[in-house]
């Protein structure tokens, strides 16, 4: 049973990578399973003792990630595409609803200069991003990801969008549409259920992928082992941060109150998986 909750959590991490703005930071926090994940994926090449543990646990959420890529390929697109306003409204209720969430991750949260400073860090730095969209996204070449030089260009890509996938406030999505590969790649994924294998697209993108899971997981281990309060105020400054990066630009096709329900789904969806308890870090026991 644990096996199969962890596939479905995977495929809820799996549909962050499709789904422009829903961060896969964030819902593997609100499932209850992110400092489990970033340890894992952290620690998965340098602690050999512990890989079948590490192992028993990301493949399951591995298997649902793939899933889920796939299954969003074809629904989560769609469901953009005719309603993009209520869905930003709804995945902004769920960024909100992860803020009590974030604050519970430590036994020592208390308000400080330091830990200001560490929010409006992260706050900053989601929001540069989200701001340089304009300046980057739909000006770049069409890569088709025929050519060498654009299979390795969309490994880098996605080298940068498997990390932003396990920080908070980022998505991995969002870093393909900045860097102009978004449409190729979902093209690519899209593709499968036809049975048609992209190999170029499909394997840089799955590679480059991992390998950035593997090498920022591990940063964000280290943070949050040495530093966990600072790491969990950056975390909650990236989090409100991206309520600017999904704030809709586009007419909405429903009334205010059913924007305002959309809200509160997304809300109380949150609050709900966040009330489901969470194991505490292994730096808790050493902090200060």
């Amino acid at each position: 049973m644990k096996q199969i909750v962890l596939v479905l959590k995977g495929m809820a991490y799996g549909v962050t990578h499709v789904a422009p703005g829903l961060g896969g930071g964030i819902v593997l926090l609100l499932l209850g399973i992110y400092e489990e994940f970033v340890e894992a994926m952290g620690n998965l090449l340098v602690q050999r003792s512990r890989w079948r543990q590490h192992l028993a646990f990301l493949i399951p959420v591995g298997i649902g990630a793939v899933l889920g890529v796939v299954l969003a390929a074809v629904v989560i697109d769609a469901l953009l595409e005719a309603y993009p306003t209520e869905s930003m409204i709804f995945f902004m209720g769920l960024l909100l609803g992860t803020v009590p969430s974030v604050l519970k991750l430590h036994r020592d949260m208390r308000f400080s200069p330091g830990r200001l400073a560490a929010l409006l860090l992260g706050l900053a730095f989601v929001v540069g991003i989200r701001a340089a969209e304009p300046l980057l996204v739909g000006h770049g070449p069409a890569y088709t990801m025929t050519t060498w030089p654009q299979i390795l260009y969309n490994a880098v890509v996605s080298f940068v969008a498997g990390g932003a996938s396990v920080t908070p406030g980022l998505d991995g999505s969002y870093i393909l549409l900045l860097g102009g590969t978004y449409a190729p790649v979902l093209g690519a994924v899209a593709a499968l259920k036809e049975l048609v294998i992209h190999w170029g697209a499909l394997l840089s993108t799955g590679l480059g992928a991992v390998l950035g899971i593997l090498v920022f997981s591990k940063l964000i281990d280290l943070a949050i082992k040495r530093a966990p309060s600072l790491a969990y105020y950056a975390v909650l400054g990236m989090v409100l941060g991206s309520v600017y990066g999904l704030w809709p630009d586009q007419p909405a096709r429903l009334p205010a109150w059913a924007l305002a329900l959309c809200l509160l789904a997304g809300g109380g969806i949150a609050l709900l998986l966040g009330r489901s308890p969470q194991e505490p870090a292994a730096a808790e026991q050493n902090a200060p």
